[in-house]
């Protein structure tokens, strides 16, 4: 409905600033204040095509398509100097309004030189390219980076996907005032691309399908302040919990409802293990990026993550982040004295007999402390009410539309950030004399049911990934969409033409079996084209 209200409003604006440009066309003012009828006259009245009234209404894109309807109907109508547009777009249209009650209003023919010599051609073209990518964005596909190593080596750093958002359901804007192919920044300007003066409420078109359990799936980082939803940053992870699932992990194998959860067929996950070597034998860099794709590097960020599959303890001893196609030749490596998976447990200081001090040492330096949700943000290691690790943790219910929970002090602190922070509403838990009570924008409260779907994410590099272990759960209107094919891939590690992944290039993300590039059939299909279209100009001529 909000939706509804929010064209009606805008075509009520519109018909207000440009009813007599319709009225000189010869057209019956009242067809200028139809909604969305107006629009298709409006075509007529700028000697447009029909099909740029469907433009008009794709969000985001339509911003742009108001501008270019604007300026055709000032070329119409003798207002062609640039100084017409620029005044129209720097006051949201409020300059065509002036125009439209105090001008002479005449309507001319086009001339598409007279628009040449205004505006080069180049400007067409780029508004054109927006226009067209910004609707495929907008309502199909869109291209994605992979930033960080948080789902090594299932998708690499340097991987460029294509991500289906008609798989789980077109997520309709909550921020229309955005520029096309922005997603919440201007690039070199530092300043959000979108304006926050109309939010629209969580709409989701019907989808293909639900995210389902072992999916990778594209959503905003819900912990991302002051952006709206759809505004935040981009994260990409592995759903291993959907609504209405308890999610456990126990010495770093997840467990859904007491059932071992295991990788898709074409993830390959990767855990970090201590490993020594024999005294004098350490590890050659070039050697481990050749046979097992590990990087050995120092000093290399990305992100502010450090992207070393390799840390050195001391002379003999590391860990060792292995991908699990790896693993078995890894052991295998005649230099090796000791190797075996991490495994945190609780609270990050209690030790199984015979660990090694090296690993002491590095659990209490690059593991422990990080604070884990559900427990108190901003807390300290007095105030853990849950002692979970990241290879440890749970048992948790992830929350379902339409189901309750008890409120006392523990599904507080599991629930009390989805409910204020998602949900929109104040729970506040009080303690008195009497005990505990629990306030609910203001009433007293016994019980919460929720209203939105949730799912817990996680990265395939377990040990190297920021996700639902450490943040909490993804609300639904927080999915963005399904990776589907990745169509570039770029290994910064390497030089040279080695840095292309071919083997990566155009495999499908999801599927059964090995992944399969289709580089070369897609290659084909363009020569074949382009070998046709040079036919049929050659026949022509």
């Amino acid at each position: 409905m909000e939706y509804l209200l929010y064209y009606l409003l805008l075509n009520l604006y519109g018909s207000a600033i440009t009813w007599r440009f319709f009225a000189a066309a010869g057209i019956p003012t009242w067809k200028a204040f139809v909604p969305i009828y107006r629009t298709y006259i409006w075509t007529q009245v700028a000697d447009r095509p029909w099909w740029w009234t469907i433009l008009a209404y794709i969000p985001v894109v339509d911003n742009a398509m108001a501008l270019v309807l604007a300026y055709e109907t000032l070329h119409m109508f003798g207002f062609r100097q640039n100084k017409h547009i620029f005044l129209t777009a720097a006051t949201g249209g409020l300059y065509l309004g002036y125009l439209n009650y105090t001008a002479k209003l005449e309507r001319g023919t086009r001339s598409n030189d007279e628009i040449r010599r205004h505006m080069p051609l180049w400007v067409n073209h780029v508004l054109w390219a927006v226009v067209a990518a910004g609707t495929i964005r907008m309502m199909t596909f869109e291209a994605f980076n992979i930033p960080t190593s948080s789902m090594e080596k299932s998708l690499m750093v340097g991987d460029y996907l294509v991500v289906s958002k008609v798989a789980y359901g077109l997520r309709m804007p909550n921020t229309p005032l955005s520029i096309p192919l922005m997603h919440n920044v201007i690039p070199f300007a530092n300043v959000p691309s979108y304006l926050t003066w109309i939010q629209l409420p969580y709409l989701r078109l019907p989808g293909l399908a639900s995210v389902e359990r072992g999916d990778a799936v594209v959503f905003n980082f819900p912990q991302d302040p002051g952006r709206p939803a759809d505004k935040k940053d981009h994260y990409v992870k592995r759903c291993m919990g959907v609504p209405g699932d308890t999610i456990e992990v126990r010495h770093g194998q997840v467990y859904v409802d007491s059932k071992a959860i295991e990788f898709p067929e074409r993830s390959n996950a990767q855990f970090s293990y201590y490993v020594r070597t024999l005294p004098g034998q350490g590890f050659s860099a070039r050697q481990l990026k050749k046979d097992f794709d590990i990087n050995y590097v120092t000093n290399m960020t990305v992100n502010n993550q450090n992207v070393s599959d390799v840390l050195q303890i001391t002379e003999t001893e590391f860990v060792v982040t292995i991908p699990n196609e790896s693993l078995s030749d890894f052991a295998k490596m005649p230099n090796l004295d000791t190797m075996f998976v991490m495994d945190a447990l609780a609270g990050d200081t209690t030790f199984t007999a015979g660990t090694p001090e090296a690993l002491q040492w590095y659990y209490a330096n690059f593991v422990g402390g990080a604070l884990m949700f559900p427990n108190p943000m901003g807390g300290h290691s007095d105030t853990v009410v849950y002692a979970w690790t990241r290879d440890n943790y749970g048992p948790l219910w992830i929350p379902s539309k339409g189901s309750t929970v008890e409120l006392n002090y523990g599904t507080y602190l599991k629930y009390e950030h989805a409910i204020n922070a998602y949900e929109g509403h104040e729970l506040v838990r009080e303690q008195g004399p009497a005990g505990e009570r629990f306030l609910l924008d203001g009433e007293p409260v016994t019980s919460y049911t929720f209203e939105m779907d949730y799912y817990w994410m996680m990265g395939d590099n377990r040990h190297n990934s920021w996700d639902s272990r450490y943040w909490g759960f993804v609300p639904e209107d927080h999915v963005v969409g399904k990776p589907v094919f990745i169509f570039w891939s770029m290994d910064s590690f390497v030089s040279g033409l080695d840095k292309i992944r071919k083997d990566r290039l155009f495999t499908v993300v999801h599927g059964a079996g090995k992944p399969r590039s289709y580089l070369i059939p897609f290659a084909i299909l363009v020569a074949l084209y382009y070998g046709w279209e040079w036919y049929r100009k050659l026949k022509k001529a």
